[in-house]
């Protein structure tokens, strides 16, 4: 994810320009972890963005979490006859 994508995610969830420059400076500075920077998110009063307990996102500690699942798919735009 660049930091173009964290700005977009953040100000779609409704962060503080103040705030979303706290968490990018952070982020280069240390180069934190999605997970790292969803606690400081939540420290700051906002909800988790980055991780989520519940779709698994980014847990790779997950025994069903799939990193290699795409969600392309080519889709056939002529009808095919089939035998």
């Amino acid at each position: 994810m660049t930091i173009k994508d964290m700005e977009f995610t953040l100000k779609t969830h409704g962060v503080e320009t103040e705030d979303i420059e706290t968490l990018i400076s952070h982020y280069k500075k240390t180069h934190a972890s999605l997970s790292q920077l969803d606690e400081m998110l939540e420290d700051m009063g906002y909800a988790r963005i980055f991780t989520d307990d519940i779709f698994g996102w980014l847990d790779e500690e997950d025994d069903e979490y799939d990193d290699s699942f795409s969600y392309s798919e080519r889709n056939h735009h002529k009808p095919q006859w089939v035998d």
